[in-house]
């Protein structure tokens, strides 16, 4: 049974890669203004590096035993930069979440897939929190570094 959700997790993930290759590029192509410049090419990086993630989880889907799923999950579009911003800040969130549940379904002593899947974790939180700074979600706060090493002396 674990084998089977684990399957279904990573069938997920893998929708979720192939929406973010289409949406990417699609925000890529999208982007106008001033912003086009610098945009353009975080959008492409973007598609570049969902690409690649779902390329691994083909190849993993297959090595576990399953079929890799050829259809993508909700690919959403603007010509607003900031609700593109929001548009993929939502697909890595949702990621992120996806990532997560197949952790949570492997099998206790299965380390490799929990390891692999721990660093997939990280990459989509460093994703969020670059997205969250964009979009204006997360802001850090001057001075607090030098409070939090203060308290640490």
């Amino acid at each position: 049974m674990a084998r089977t959700e684990l399957l279904e997790n990573l069938n997920r993930a893998l929708s979720l890669e192939l929406a973010a290759v289409i949406q990417y590029m699609q925000h890529s192509y999208l982007v106008t203004g001033p912003e086009r410049e610098v945009f353009k090419g975080f959008f492409r990086n973007g598609a570049k590096e969902a690409q690649k993630h779902a390329e691994e989880l083909g190849d993993k889907i297959v090595a576990l035993g399953g079929t890799p799923t050829v259809e993508p999950a909700e690919i959403r579009q603007s010509s607003d930069l900031k609700e593109m911003l929001r548009q993929d800040l939502e697909l890595e969130r949702e990621a992120l979440k996806t990532y997560m549940a197949a952790w949570a379904s492997c099998d206790e002593n299965d380390l490799p897939q929990k390891f692999w899947l721990e660093g997939r974790i990280a990459e989509e939180q460093i994703h969020i929190e670059e997205l969250e700074k964009l979009t204006s979600e997360r802001v850090g706060v001057p001075g607090r570094e030098r409070i939090i090493l203060k308290q640490m002396d």
